[in-house]
């Protein structure tokens, strides 16, 4: 296997991805604590129940949309785990699929792309 990317190169994708794992980590830790948060504390109200149904259906409604971004933010964050042993062991850059480079432009945009751009829209992803 021919070496792909200069030792800085790497060091620079490496920390791009750095910077995007603590971003989402401290979204997780808000967006978690947002969920956690009890019906009360929600509405300030001194019973566990709001006095209108529609408060009720709203505070759910916020509830499951959080609940959809701390999924598709775990995700992420897997696949940036994952790219960041991809560079530890040297596979950083190369589509699972088809085994050719992920153009250095794709990376750049999306440091974690597991797949060429051609791949990705074979798969649709």
């Amino acid at each position: 296997m021919t070496k792909r990317f200069k030792k800085s190169e790497l060091k620079r994708y490496e920390q791009m991805l750095l910077k995007e794992r603590e971003k989402i980590l401290k979204e997780l830790q808000y967006e978690g604590n947002q969920i956690t948060q009890t019906q009360q504390d929600a509405s300030g109200d001194l019973s566990a129940y709001s006095n209108h149904m529609a408060d009720m259906g709203s505070e759910t409604e916020r509830r499951e949309i959080t609940s959809q971004i701390l999924s598709t933010r775990r995700d992420m964050l897997l696949q940036i785990e994952y790219a960041l042993k991809k560079i530890n062991t040297g596979n950083y850059g190369i589509c699972e699929r088809c085994g050719k480079p992920i153009a250095k432009r794709r990376l750049k945009f999306m440091p974690q792309a597991r797949l060429c751009i051609k791949c990705s829209k074979v798969l649709g992803r």
